[in-house]
């Protein structure tokens, strides 16, 4: 027997304990997720919370007044005399002359729609005012993710998926909206039971010991019951989000070869599997937000059935106590929905917290990029009018991937003077791409640097951006005119058409476009379907010259042309040669042959090759 009562004392204990350490984890959790969330938060988008926050609280007031009302109505419909001697009515007794029964009758019932006409156009300003908060956050944070991505510069693109980054701008982001509209909600429904239980205490201190017991044991039940499962099915949601989106994306951006092949079924397929997998944890997720409001209504009606069954039969007349119990019945029904909302809130938050963790690695990441670049600003702010003099070199330059083991380029040097053209060449996969890269300052070298007039370009910053053009092996064509591919991120009311035009002329394209109907508002398509490959470097190569960049890169830019269209293509680079100092990477020997200078890249190397022994006696 003794044992029998140790056994359930340490029983006891240890669900204490248990029950202990998960309150403490939960405060954890809640704490980190604040301070995550006034991490992402600029000081303006704090301000503003403070200003909702404190609406909250005034919404949570205007709960209670709404529940309070119900007493002079009860009061009136029992005792219309004694109503008015009531503590809230006597002012207004004598202030507005309540001397008849019927005055009386038409103020209080007056009184209670004006005051619940007040709170609904309160409420309607508050909902306005969080949501248009909330979608500002996730607006701002969304462009603000963009611009973390971009600054994290070329290797990052590299060594992450496209679909996910895409899903870090919006799916991700929305999240933010989810949980800074679930915490408002959650805080003006919490002040909204502490007010009401307040009032409730104040008619009747075990009817108000009752609910709060009641709501704190569902409130602990319920989180015992779904916090494991609604963090698993969160994870769960968005990887399932980003697998789902990238089998779309893969067979719109590959439609041609899908088309071919006649893959259609197997993407549709992929595409459903993913889908359904994705509805069964947002299904789960879904469930987890609202059967709690169910439970919580069921208990909480068993228990306030029961209080007051057990007050009125403990009162020898219990109809003195109806205007007390009808009141407090009122307060607890509104004390309901805002139990299930906090319940579904917190359901929320978990769910969403995968998404939100995301954005806080990223926005920490560009924090710090921000960071060093305002302590580089200084350095880099006395090259802003630097300009292309004398020549370009490569210093002991050597450079691996992250992820690779083995050195790409080791301890290269190369030299380019101004209005010199030379060519890169050599086998496929010995890094001529990735020297290009590193010209361009797209990748950073392992060791050693890039020096333009003996300045590290690095130290240039936005200005090695102007001073260097590229020309890629597949030109990237948005779906706009022939005007703003060219002008390529301008505003288009600093667009220059002459300039436009004179870029074209040099790129021998000018002639097409003026026999097109609508000339420089010639739609290209998407990906520039609407024109030919050899059009379309041609286009890219007016778009580099209209920021008339000093160098010249062009990367494999005549790979993916046939042999006249690459002589047409190469007459309009030649015409460039001494006005442009050109470094040309290619495949074909046929492209680089008017070239001042060759270079092989070949065994980690870049050596300067004799044209006689490439191209023979001329």
């Amino acid at each position: 027997m003794v044992n029998r009562f140790v056994d359930e004392g340490d029983g006891a204990c240890a669900f204490a304990q248990s029950l202990y350490y998960k309150v403490v984890d939960t405060l954890k959790k809640t704490k980190d997720l604040l301070n995550k969330i006034t991490f992402m938060l600029s000081p303006r988008q704090k301000r503003y919370a403070v200003i909702v926050m404190v609406m909250s609280m005034m919404a949570a007031l205007m709960e209670t007044l709404g529940v309070a009302v119900v007493m002079p109505v009860l009061d009136m419909m029992l005792d219309i005399q004694g109503v008015k001697t009531r503590w809230y009515m006597e002012p207004f007794v004598e202030i507005f002359h309540l001397d008849t029964n019927g005055k009386v009758i038409w103020f209080v019932c007056m009184g209670v729609v004006g005051i619940y006409i007040v709170k609904t156009l309160y409420f309607v300003f508050y909902t306005w005012v969080s949501t248009k908060y909330s979608y500002m956050v996730q607006r701002e944070l969304s462009v603000r993710m963009l611009e973390a991505y971009m600054k994290q510069g070329y290797q990052f693109f590299l060594d992450h998926n496209t679909t996910r980054l895409l899903n870090g701008i919006s799916s991700d982001t929305a999240s933010i909206y989810n949980v800074l509209k679930t915490i408002f909600t959650c805080i003006m429904k919490l002040l909204t039971i502490v007010c009401i239980g307040g009032y409730i205490m104040m008619q009747s201190v075990q009817m108000a010991t009752v609910l709060m017991l009641l709501a704190g044991m569902c409130l602990m039940g319920i989180q015992v019951m779904y916090r494991k499962s609604m963090s698993r099915n969160g994870v769960r949601r968005r990887e399932l989000l980003c697998e789902m989106n990238q089998y779309a994306m893969e067979a719109i951006q590959g439609h041609k070869e899908v088309l071919v092949m006649n893959k259609q079924k197997f993407f549709a397929k992929a595409y459903e599997d993913a889908r359904a997998r994705y509805s069964r944890a947002a299904a789960t997720v879904d469930m987890g937000t609202s059967i709690p409001v169910y439970l919580i209504e069921v208990v909480c009606v068993a228990g306030v059935m029961l209080a007051v069954a057990i007050q009125m039969m403990s009162t020898a007349n219990p109809g003195e106590l109806i205007t007390q119990l009808s009141s407090i019945a009122v307060g607890a029904f509104r004390i309901l929905p805002a139990l299930g909302a906090i319940t579904s809130g917190i359901n929320m938050i978990m769910v969403c917290m995968p998404q939100l963790n995301a954005c806080h690695e990223t926005i920490k990441l560009v924090t710090e990029l921000e960071k060093r670049e305002s302590e580089q600003a200084e350095r880099k702010s006395q090259y802003r009018e630097a300009q292309f003099q004398k020549e370009l070199s490569l210093r002991s330059v050597t450079f691996r991937y992250p992820a690779g083991e083995d050195n790409i380029l080791e301890n290269v040097d190369l030299k380019v003077k101004k209005g010199e053209a030379i060519a890169l060449i050599g086998p496929s996969g010995a890094g001529k791409t990735t020297a290009s890269d590193i010209i361009l300052s797209l990748l950073k070298p392992t060791q050693g640097q890039v020096l333009m007039d003996g300045i590290d370009v690095e130290d240039l910053g936005e200005q090695w951006n102007r001073i260097i053009g590229y020309v890629p092996q597949f030109t990237y064509i948005i779906d706009a005119s022939i005007r703003h591919n060219i002008a390529f991120g301008e505003k288009e009311k600093s667009i220059d058409d002459a300039l436009i035009w004179s870029c074209l002329k040099i790129a021998q394209l000018d002639e097409f476009v003026r026999k097109l109907p609508q000339g420089l508002d010639t739609m290209v398509g998407e990906r520039g379907v609407r024109f030919s490959g050899g059009q379309r470097q041609r286009l890219a190569i007016a778009r580099t010259l209209y920021r008339n960049p000093d160098i010249l890169v062009l990367d494999e830019a005549t790979a993916a042309l046939d042999n006249e269209t690459e002589a047409e293509f190469m007459q309009a680079i030649e015409a460039l040669q001494g006005t442009k100092t050109l470094i040309i990477v290619a495949h074909r020997l046929t492209t680089v042959r008017n070239c001042d200078v060759i270079y092989e890249v070949k065994d980690k190397k870049i050596t300067v090759k004799d044209k006689t022994e490439i191209f023979g006696e001329e």
